[in-house]
């Protein structure tokens, strides 16, 4: 907590909306050591796309915003201050032991089953984002075409809103936990930080070139002094090292 002297030294207030994916290690190790000198972290996850549509609609404004896509924060203008893309993940399929497919995923884990075919599983309850509220909705559309071709794509998957599968993001996470859900479609930073199991989409299907992670600095920050030692923890103080562990992969400087 060195290089963000002004979270160590004096009490005070930290609003953070930030992507869903990043839940357990910001309201878990982050949350817990802001707490421990006097910082009260408030956070609110969700779907980046949902919460960037709060924020340029005037409907809420925190300190800092993280959103897993550089553009949505380049769409918020002159409400921003500055911004840096700073860490990215890999999209893939997690599960849990409570899954009633545990033992097939593990063959695919192994080597010894195509993951196209145990997607294809009849009553295997898959779940997934909304694309129009969240970005890992999108890119898990755009990573199954480029995997399986649009036409298996849709035959697992069906509509881009399917309704037997699309759960908020806040949901998904535990629905898989719970056995809910067979197998849900994650970020490796959530299926790690969850200690789900978890198998990349192969290749560009992963889409590793594309998924990243952006902290913004917000132009009317309510609390700037703790807003600016914030981002400075996220991207270059001990907070980086939480989410490092917690499966991001920070960029170089």
């Amino acid at each position: 907590m060195l290089a963000v002297p002004a979270l160590a030294q004096s009490a005070g207030t930290v609003t953070v909306l930030y992507a869903a994916s990043l839940v357990t290690p910001m309201e878990g190790a982050i949350k817990s050591a802001l707490l421990a000198r006097g910082v009260d972290f408030q956070g609110q996850p969700g779907g980046s796309k949902a919460l960037a549509n709060l924020i340029d609609a005037g409907l809420k404004t925190p300190d800092i915003f993280i959103s897993v896509n550089p553009k949505l924060v380049s769409g918020l203008g002159a409400k921003v201050s500055k911004s840096l893309t700073f860490a990215g993940t890999s999209l893939g399929i997690g599960w849990s032991d409570q899954s009633k497919y545990a033992a097939m995923f593990a063959k695919v884990e192994s080597g010894n089953m195509s993951l196209l075919d145990a997607l294809a599983t009849p009553g295997l309850r898959i779940g997934r984002t909304d694309p129009k509220l969240d970005p890992k909705g999108s890119f898990t559309i755009e990573g199954m075409k480029l995997f399986a071709g649009d036409a298996r794509e849709h035959a697992i998957l069906g509509d881009d809103a399917n309704a037997m599968q699309v759960f908020p993001e806040e949901d998904l996470l535990v629905r898989v936990e719970g056995g809910e859900a067979d197998v849900g479609f994650f970020y490796r930073t959530e299926a790690i930080a969850r200690g789900l199991h978890f198998i990349p989409l192969p290749g560009k299907a992963a889409l590793s070139d594309e998924i990243s992670y952006t902290i913004a600095l917000m132009q009317n920050a309510p609390h700037p002094e703790a807003a600016r030692a914030f981002y400075a923890y996220i991207t270059t103080g001990a907070g980086r090292g939480i989410l490092e562990k917690a499966g991001l992969q920070y960029y170089a400087p």
